[in-house]
């Protein structure tokens, strides 16, 4: 029995033993992955101005060219209905609370399916229109 027992603290030992090395300690050691960032930081403050710049530039311009992006979707989708359904979005829209934009922009933003989307958009020209 308890030559039994200590074969199975072996096994385990060694079990857990492989799990560490294999996924890396890093990932469970919490000091290193601050030393990362702050050697981040520190590679960033080696930059030069003009290579600073430069890294903030082309940050935006991916940020802003996601957004344009990202705007042009939502342009698409609205001029694709029909005037009176723009007309009764424009109000509903405007009848919203900030919260509630924020909430629909983000339920549309994660649903893909078009029927599902039909359905969000239906159920706010019930909810906040006027007629």
């Amino acid at each position: 029995m308890e030559v039994k027992l200590h074969r199975t603290v072996l096994i385990l030992s060694l079990l857990s033993f492989t799990a560490f090395s294999y996924a890396g300690l890093e990932r469970f050691w919490k000091v290193s992955k601050e030393d990362d960032i702050e050697q981040q930081f520190n590679e960033c403050d080696h930059l030069t101005k003009e290579q600073q710049q430069q890294l903030i530039s082309t940050y935006q311009s991916i940020r802003d060219e996601e957004q344009q992006l990202n705007l042009k979707n939502r342009m698409d989708w609205f001029c694709q209905l029909s005037n009176d359904e723009q007309q009764r979005m424009r109000i509903a829209w405007q009848n919203m609370s900030t919260q509630e934009r924020n909430a629909i922009k983000k339920k549309l933003q994660t649903t893909t399916d078009l029927e599902k989307r039909a359905q969000i958009r239906r159920d706010i020209l019930s909810k906040y229109s006027l007629n």
